[in-house]
């Protein structure tokens, strides 16, 4: 029996020291995660202006038109749970932070990385590299697992062996994306985007994620900061197919956690009736042209704000 152990463990030996090279040359090939992960220790402590929020807050504030040091670590699919990990994280290195700004989308409240079928292989991103614990399953943290072993064999061999180049253009975390190239599909996409962000039980994951959004306004009022949520515009063909009470309460949600003091929020959903085509990059995203707009508009507000003018209160549905 110990002879049959023996010979079983140099047997297997090879192979598990061959997936444990793998997992590793696999996450030192550059992504998303790993590059904000890394460029934001380096900026974190003299951010005044700190980006929250999904693929929307990411492709939508520009930290260029902000007049404050900001950095946007908003990612794509990032739900709520994991804007207040990550807050949480460097919670004890933002003692410049002045204003958080959080991404609420249309669906925010009631999804969760975890829990959305197409997207939950993300959420072992946020371990690697943030080291954060948003994938609970510690056998669905490897990379390896993404894809079959012989796609990731060639995966590796082609980025190792040069043959393949990844650079991200970040500029303080945000990423300039170009206007659409075929502005006819924006109709469709953003008809598509709506429906696939509607959901049909009100009460599912809710509770938890206004838990989440105090949480995040908790550590705010900490470092003696404001937090200001807002909704980012998406194309005038995803307003259209929204479900209006789903609307009504994320928009009565939000509004009943502002205050006007510290928290505010705004909605610019409404604006994308005044962008142009070229201010987007899909139905649901906007493109460089888009963020700079939305950007220059958020920046006022913060001024208004810093300013102890008139403020502006949410824009109604």
């Amino acid at each position: 029996m110990k002879r049959f152990c023996l010979y079983t463990l140099l047997f297997i030996t090879p192979f598990i020291v061959c997936l444990i090279g793998m997992e590793y040359l696999l996450r030192k090939i550059p992504n998303m995660h790993q590059y904000k992960a890394q460029d934001i220790n380096g900026k974190i402590a003299h951010t005044q202006i700190l980006i929250l929020g999904n693929s929307h807050i990411d492709n939508a504030i520009d930290p260029t038109y902000l007049h404050e040091p900001a950095y946007n670590l908003a990612q794509g699919a990032q739900t709520l749970d994991i804007d207040y990990a990550l807050l949480n994280k460097y919670s004890g290195q933002i003692d410049s932070l002045k204003y958080i700004i959080a991404g609420i989308s249309y669906h925010s409240l009631w999804f969760k990385l975890t829990e959305i079928p197409s997207y939950k292989w993300m959420a072992k991103y946020n371990n690697i590299y943030f080291d954060i614990n948003i994938e609970k399953n510690p056998l669905k943290r490897f990379l390896l697992l993404d894809e079959p072993m012989l796609k990731n064999i060639s995966i590796i061999n082609e980025y190792y062996s040069g043959n393949k180049v990844i650079k991200y253009q970040f500029i303080n975390g945000f990423m300039p994306a170009v206007p659409i190239s075929d502005p006819s599909l924006l109709e469709k996409q953003g008809e598509s985007a709506a429906k696939n962000y509607t959901v049909t039980d009100f009460t599912h994951l809710y509770n938890e994620n206004v838990s989440y959004i105090n949480s995040i306004i908790a550590i705010a009022r900490k470092k003696k900061a404001k937090v200001i949520f807002i909704t980012v515009p998406c194309y005038k063909s995803y307003l259209d197919f929204l479900n209006l009470e789903q609307l009504s309460v994320m928009q009565k949600t939000m509004e009943d956690i502002q205050n006007d003091n510290d928290v505010f929020y705004f909605n610019f959903l409404q604006e994308a009736r005044l962008l142009d085509d070229t201010d987007f990059s899909n139905g649901d995203h906007l493109s460089k042209n888009g963020a700079q707009k939305i950007t220059e508009k958020l920046d006022s507000i913060i001024r208004n704000i810093d300013n102890k003018g008139i403020l502006l209160h949410s824009t109604k549905q």
